[in-house]
Formats: structure tokens, sequence, C-alpha cells
């Protein structure tokens, strides 16, 4: 049983959630998207398609921020599955359950929930084979927590820690950290939908400047020609795209709260 549970544990791959290795079909579509933009600029602001190559060409550029904005919804993702970890966890230790034993009821759980290759089901099957490999529970959920980076997992990882070497009640400890940062992440949840609603509108307000644009082109070609065939219409353009631009990304910033 232990041979197998190594071979297990040897080819599980830890995942670095501060790192995105993005899939070829995931490339594809990023690419498309970033050429398919950069012809709605050239279109808009500068009524020429060949432009739009000089706006593709930082691609790599744009796909570290694309691959910025996917970590970061991964990171999300594992969080809010975090919480239904430490709910199902807190649920187990009260049912009477050892640690090893929650965690084997908390991983047929999530299985079932978010599926057996969710991000969660998959750390909890590392911390089962772990445990198995006589590797201390504090270890393992510390390292899980090091390579997440997310807060509260590194909370429960300290608690954990600080359990262990006072030689407490180490169930009633993890029982209590669990029920705690549930309500802390279930807390941060209903801030942060408030705070989507918000970028939405800002996503709205960034689309309505690009398609007034299009409106006026179609229904009074005339009236935007001058903004194509002149230098100063052209300089003119080129301001707007740049403050466009600074707005969106101003935008951005500001809608990125920490909590």
């Amino acid at each position: 049983m232990l041979v197998t549970v190594r071979r297990i544990y040897h080819t599980e791959n830890e995942i670095d959630y501060s790192i995105y290795r993005m899939t070829i079909k995931e490339c594809i579509l990023s690419i498309i998207v970033i050429i398919g933009i950069a012809c709605i600029f050239s279109y808009v602001f500068y009524d020429n398609l060949w432009i739009s190559i000089a706006f593709v060409l930082p691609v790599y550029f744009y796909l570290k921020l694309i691959k910025k904005v996917l970590i970061q919804r991964r990171i999300q993702k594992l969080n809010v599955q975090f919480k239904d970890f430490c709910m199902s966890m807190t649920a187990q230790l009260i049912a009477g359950y050892s640690i090893e034993n929650s965690l084997v009821e908390v991983y047929r759980e999530l299985s079932q929930l978010y599926g057996k290759e969710s991000y969660i089901c998959t750390e909890t099957k590392i911390l089962i084979i772990k445990l198995r490999l006589n590797i201390t529970i504090e270890n393992a959920i510390e390292n899980f927590a090091i390579r997440s980076g997310i807060e509260d997992i590194k909370l429960f990882s300290e608690i954990i820690s600080i359990a262990k070497r006072s030689g407490g009640d180490l169930i009633k400890i993890v029982k209590n950290a669990a029920n705690s940062i549930s309500r802390k992440i279930e807390t941060e949840r209903e801030i942060k939908v408030i705070i989507n609603s918000k970028k939405y509108e800002q996503m709205i307000m960034n689309i309505i400047p690009i398609c007034i644009i299009v409106y006026v082109r179609l229904t009074s070609p005339n009236m935007m020609s001058i903004m194509y065939n002149s230098i100063t219409g052209r300089i003119v353009m080129s301001v707007c795209l740049m403050i466009y631009v600074f707005a969106f990304f101003l935008g951005y910033k500001i809608s990125k709260v920490e909590i």
C-alpha cells in the first residue's frame, strides 16, 4: 500500500499558482482576440487596417497581461473552493473523524461539487497522500499555502503549526480555524460581488466611446472623413487613442481593490 502511495505521490504535479502555462488553445484564442481588437482600433481611430500590424507587434506583452489575469482568476477560484474545503472539514471533525479521515471525506464531497480535476480536489488528494507518507499535517498544508500564495490558506497553516507546537487540541483548533476562515472568505465574496458590479459598469463605459464612433461613421461617414484624411485629424485621433488607453488602465487600477 505504501509503495502504491509513494508512486502516486511522485507522479502528482504540485501546482505553483504564481506561474501559469497557457495551453496551445488558449494561446491561439488569445492571439485571435488581440488581432480582432487591433483591427477594431485601426478601423475606429485610423480607418486603416494595416495599422493593426503595429498594434499586434507587442503580442508578447499582451500575452503576459493575459497570463496575469488568468493567474488571478485561478487564485480567486481556489480561494472560493477553499471556503467549501473549510466548511466540509469542520463538518467532518464535528462528526468525530480524525484529520486524515476528514480529508478523505472532504475529497469525496468536493469531487462531487467541483469534479476530481478541480484545484481544491487535487490539493486535498496531495494532503491525503502526504499524511499517508507520514509527512506532518502542518508541513503538508504549509507547502500548499506557499504554492497558493493565498493569505487565508497561510493563516490556516500558521494556526495548525502553532497548535502542534503548543500541544493543544488539534482537532478542536482546526475546526474553529476552518469555521472562522470560511466565514471570512464568504464575507470577502459578498464584497467582491458588489465590486464586480462596478467593474461591469466600467466595462460598458469603456465600450461606449468605440460604439459612438462606429455609429457616427456608419450614419454620417463624411463627418469623420476629415479625421482620417489629414495629418491634424490623425494626430487628434492618436491623442484620443492614448487618452482612451490611459483611461482604461486607470479604471482597471481603481477597480482592482485588495480586500
